[in-house]
C-alpha cells in the first residue's frame, strides 16, 4: 500500500513538471513574441538554404542574424546608459490628497531612445505611476511628473521606479531599477463635526464651566451649611471653627471631563462592498473625533481591537494624538475582540465625568444594555451606529430601535450621507418647529424611515 502511494506520488510530481515545461515556454513566447518568430524564420531560411541551395534564404538568414546582434546591443546601451533622479512627497497624507513623483531621466549617450516607459512600482490600491519619457541621440533628459490619488487610509510603499526600453523591434525589452523603497502614511480623513459628544464641555485652558456634584472629587469648589445626613467625612473643619457652625465641602465635577472613543474593528462587525467598506467610513469618523475634541485641549482617551490593538488612555498631548491616528491609519478590520468584550475591559475606568463614543457597524446585541447600564451611571454615552443596508448588507434598524428603546443617544450614518449632517442630530431626537397658527409642534426628525421635517 504504502509503495503505491509513493508511485502515485513520483508520478503527480513528474505530470507537474512535465506541465510546467509547457508552460515556461508559453510565458516566454509571450513575452519576446517577435524575436522568437524570427528565430524560427531563421531556421527555416537556414534549412531550406542547405536542402535546395538557394542563395536567397542563406542570405536571408544572415541578415536576420545580423538583426538579432544588433538589436542585442542596441537594447544594452539604451538600459546602460540611463540614470534617473527620484523626488517623491513626504507628507503626512490623508484620504483624498493627490501625491506627485518627479522622475528626472538621463541619458549620457548611446542608442536613442524614443520609448522609455517609466513605472513606480507601488502597493498603493487604483494608483498606477506610469509615464512614457523620450530621449535623444546626444545628451539628453526627460522630466516627467506621475501622480496618484490616495483613495484608502494605511501604510504603503513608493518605489523602486522601473525604466523599461528595448531596441527598435522590441525583441530584447530591458529594465533598469532606480531608487530605493519608500513608505508613505495615509491617514483617514478627517472632517470638520458638530459638538455632537460633550456638548456642555468646551475647554479653553482651565476656563471650563463647573457642575456640582453629589460626589466625593478631588475638586472643592465652596462649603455650605450643614444638612441633616451629611457625611462626617465631608466636613470642613477649618470653617467650622471659624464659624463656629459645622460646614461642610461642596464638590465639583473638576475642570475637565475625559473622554475615551471606541473603534469596533471586530471582523463580525464590519461590512464590505467590494473595494469599499464600513471600516474606511467608520475611522474617518474615529478620526474626525480624536482630532475635534483633541484640539479642543479635552483628555481623550482611544481603544480599538483590529489587525492591531491600542489602549491609549486620555491625554492632552499631540504626541497621544499621533499615535491614535497613527494606530487608525494602519489597523485592519480583522480584530477578535468583540464590542462587548472591549466595553468590558474599560468599564470601571468610566464615571460621572467621562464622555464614550462608540463608532461600530455591529447588529444588535448586548453591548447595547452594556451601554445604558453605563448612562445610568452616569457616563455620557453615544453610538455612531453604520448603517450596513448602505454597503448591501442586512439592516441594523433594531439596533438602532434597542437603543432608543434603552436611551442611549444613537447617531446613524449611511454610506453616502455627510458625516456632519448625520451627527448633527441623534435618531429619533424632537425637535420644535414654529407654526403660523399653533405655535411649536414636536417632531420627530431622526426616527428611521420616516421624512424629516
Amino acid at each position: 500500500m504504502l509503495r503505491s502511494n509513493r508511485s502515485s506520488i513520483n508520478r503527480r510530481t513528474e505530470a507537474d513538471g512535465s506541465d510546467a515545461a509547457p508552460r515556461r515556454v508559453v510565458r516566454r513566447l509571450r513575452r519576446h513574441p517577435i524575436l522568437y518568430g524570427i528565430v524560427v524564420v531563421m531556421i527555416l531560411e537556414f534549412l531550406t538554404g542547405m536542402a535546395t541551395g538557394f542563395d536567397l534564404s542563406v542570405r536571408l538568414y544572415y541578415v536576420l542574424g545580423f538583426l538579432l546582434i544588433g538589436g542585442w546591443l542596441w537594447a544594452k546601451s539604451s538600459s546602460e546608459q540611463m540614470t534617473a533622479d527620484i523626488k517623491r512627497p513626504s507628507g503626512p497624507f490623508t484620504v483624498g490628497d493627490t501625491i506627485t513623483e518627479e522622475v528626472t531621466l538621463r541619458s549620457s549617450g548611446g542608442t536613442p531612445k524614443a520609448w522609455v516607459e517609466v513605472e513606480d512600482q507601488t502597493d498603493i490600491p487604483g494608483a498606477q505611476l506610469k509615464k512614457v519619457a523620450t530621449l535623444g541621440l546626444m545628451i539628453a533628459f526627460d522630466r516627467i511628473e506621475m501622480k496618484a490619488n490616495l483613495s484608502r487610509r494605511g501604510e504603503y510603499s513608493l518605489g523602486p521606479v522601473v525604466a523599461r526600453t528595448s531596441d527598435p523591434f522590441s525583441m530584447f525589452p530591458q529594465e533598469v531599477q532606480f531608487g530605493e523603497k519608500d513608505s508613505i502614511l495615509v491617514y483617514p480623513k478627517m472632517v470638520d463635526i458638530p459638538d455632537f459628544a460633550a456638548p456642555s464641555v468646551h475647554l479653553v485652558g482651565d476656563n471650563t464651566r463647573r457642575q456640582r456634584a453629589r460626589i466625593l472629587s478631588t475638586d472643592v469648589s465652596s462649603v455650605r451649611d450643614y444638612v441633616p445626613g451629611d457625611s462626617i467625612s465631608r466636613i470642613h473643619w477649618l470653617s467650622t471653627a471659624r464659624t463656629g457652625q459645622l460646614m461642610v465641602k461642596q464638590f465639583d465635577q473638576g475642570s475637565s471631563s475625559d473622554m475615551w472613543v471606541l473603534f469596533d474593528q471586530h471582523s463580525a462587525s464590519v461590512v464590505e462592498d467590494g473595494d469599499d467598506s464600513s471600516d474606511e467610513l467608520a475611522a474617518t469618523i474615529s478620526a474626525s473625533v480624536i482630532n475635534k475634541y483633541s484640539k479642543g485641549l479635552l483628555p481623550v482617551g482611544y481603544v480599538s481591537h483590529g489587525s492591531q490593538s491600542l489602549v491609549a488612555w486620555p491625554d492632552r498631548t499631540t504626541h497621544q494624538r499621533d499615535q491614535v491616528l497613527r494606530h487608525i491609519a494602519t489597523s485592519k478590520p480583522y480584530g477578535e475582540v468583540p464590542l462587548m468584550e472591549s466595553l468590558g475591559t474599560l468599564e470601571r475606568e468610566f464615571g460621572m465625568n467621562t464622555s464614550l463614543v462608540v463608532v461600530t457597524a455591529a447588529e444588535d446585541g448586548s453591548w447595547i444594555d452594556a451601554l445604558a447600564g453605563l448612562a445610568k451611571r452616569g457616563v455620557r454615552v453615544n453610538v455612531v451606529l453604520i448603517d450596513r443596508s448602505s454597503y448591501g448588507a442586512d439592516s441594523n434598524q433594531p439596533a438602532i430601535d434597542h437603543m432608543i428603546a434603552t436611551g442611549v443617544p444613537v447617531f446613524s450614518v449611511s454610506r453616502f450621507d455627510p458625516i456632519d449632517g448625520a451627527l448633527s442630530s441623534p435618531v429619533g431626537a424632537m425637535t420644535r418647529i414654529a407654526t403660523p397658527t399653533t405655535g411649536t409642534v414636536p417632531v420627530d426628525t431622526g426616527e428611521a424611515g420616516g421624512d424629516s421635517v
